[in-house]
């Protein structure tokens, strides 16, 4: 008996079961990756690719006009220009339309702030212990101008660098020569000592001056809450005579650093390109920047004389992963044009009247209509960015919310909301503003019912002050 149960008990313990397992292969991992990179990233990827395996070759453009249709590379000069030479007819907002290559930014010069105030320092007849404090104070200034280290321990690092003594004075004296130097302003340690600074060029007769200073220097505080009724009550000033005041103050620089750059600009490249030509919507790939690859046809021939087996099996698996790799290209870029096709004719309401025409649309909507995973619309849409007549987009930014109306009635983006709040408060008198509850009332006209919080929601993610802030004086 004892026999028979363990029998028994053995046969149950060698069951087996089984189960559905996906494994991604690193080929699949690959063109997953290709998926998300924008376009520099892409070329930096191509690049590493060139570098790794002999078999990948770029296609050089004097050999493009010999390559047939079929290869991964055509069309660009055509497709470049068809934006800027839109003619009148068309109804888009053509004062937008640019080309390419005027979309990219420029690069900014590469000098830096600092290299700039050092490169005047050797014109200034300063002694070596003076030009020592001016290099420490310029190495402590700031991006924007400003000098945020305190006195103190600048004064600590010299007498470290100098071995003896260093006065607060001595600090000071040659801090004032610096802040002469250009751009006006630089060197300042707040912003009231940045302005005045910049005040002190001004013709001293020049009318309101004395009055500019003041309102700096003991009443920035009430001037950045827009208290224009205290402003007057306490400077003793008439209406004409504060906003001229105000106007002086309005034409300096509060960032003085700023005018001279430290950082190179980066590249914004679309990798679409959208326009409407006789009254159909036509989007292209940007081909001028995308590398033309393709086998070098040179290796494949040495495959066929490999000295040795293993030599061979390297060669093999160098083609494998070139044909594997401009095939993700090529699946990428389809994927790319087919995403960005679909946006562009859900929101040609939007190409047509701007912001304010904004269709609701989110992810699901494009993943069912082109047949993807949302995941997949996701990564291609992610740091892609398209040419229209209105200007760049990245492709996720025509994605938003959708807020319900009442029944019947379409549901409609919360950037198109967020557009129409904007031009009502862009129209609105500076002397009576508009308030968030009737910003919600000239909606509900409209046809757009919204409680009055996502109203001021939506106006503080727009970085837009309330009503009692927005309340200005008029200038000239």
């Amino acid at each position: 008996m004892s026999r028979f149960r363990y029998s028994y008990l053995m046969r149950t313990a060698l069951q087996l079961k089984l189960h559905q397992q996906l494994a991604i292969t690193p080929q699949l991992q690959q063109a997953i990756r290709l998926l998300q990179l924008s376009s520099l990233e892409l070329e930096l990827e191509i690049r590493t690719n060139l570098e790794l395996n002999p078999l990948l070759e770029q296609i050089e453009e004097e050999s493009l006009c010999d390559e047939t249709s079929d290869h991964l590379s055509e069309n660009s000069a055509e497709d470049l220009t068809e934006i800027a030479n839109l003619s009148a007819e068309d109804n888009w907002d053509i004062a937008n339309s640019t080309t390419t290559q005027e979309v990219l930014l420029q690069k900014s010069s590469e000098i830096t702030l600092q290299q700039h105030l050092f490169w005047q320092m050797e014109f200034v007849h300063f002694s070596q212990r003076d030009k020592i404090i001016a290099t420490a104070l310029i190495d402590a200034i700031s991006e924007d101008g400003y000098l945020l280290t305190p006195l103190l321990e600048i004064q600590q690092l010299l007498e470290g660098l100098l071995n003896g003594p260093v006065t607060i004075n001595e600090i000071e004296t040659v801090l004032n020569c610096v802040q002469q130097f250009d751009p006006v302003g630089v060197g300042a340690r707040n912003l009231a000592e940045c302005l005045n600074i910049q005040l002190n060029t001004f013709p001293s007769d020049l009318p309101q001056l004395a009055n500019t200073k003041l309102l700096i220097t003991k009443h920035l505080e009430v001037l950045g809450k827009r208290d224009y009724s205290r402003l007057k009550s306490d400077l003793n000033l008439d209406e004409k005579s504060l906003k001229a005041a105000i106007k002086i103050l309005t034409s300096l620089n509060p960032r003085p650093g700023t005018q001279i750059s430290t950082k190179k600009c980066e590249y914004i490249i679309p990798d679409i390109l959208a326009w409407k030509k006789n009254d159909q919507l036509i989007v292209v790939l940007n081909k001028e920047f995308m590398p033309k690859l393709r086998i070098n046809a040179n290796y494949v021939d040495w495959i066929q004389r490999a000295d040795s087996k293993e030599n061979l099996q390297i060669f093999k698996q160098h083609l494998k992963e070139a044909k594997w790799f401009i095939k993700s290209l090529k699946t990428r870029n389809e994927t790319l044009l087919k995403v960005a096709q679909c946006i562009m004719e859900s929101q040609r309401t939007f190409l047509d009247f701007g912001e304010e025409a904004m269709q609701a649309l989110n992810l699901q909507d494009i993943a069912q209509k082109v047949g993807l995973h949302e995941s997949t619309v996701s990564r291609i849409t992610t740091q892609k960015y398209i040419l229209t007549p209105r200007g760049v987009f990245e492709l996720k930014y025509f994605f938003s919310n959708s807020i319900a109306l009442p029944s019947g009635k379409q549901p409609i983006s919360a950037t198109a909301i967020r557009a129409l709040i904007k031009k009502l408060i862009s129209e609105e008198s500076s002397q009576t503003p508009l308030s968030d509850h009737k910003i919600t009332e000239l909606l509900l006209e409209q046809g757009i019912n919204i409680a009055r919080r996502t109203v001021s929601k939506y106006r503080e993610a727009m970085r837009i002050p309330t009503s009692s802030e927005r309340k200005n004086l008029s200038f000239n």
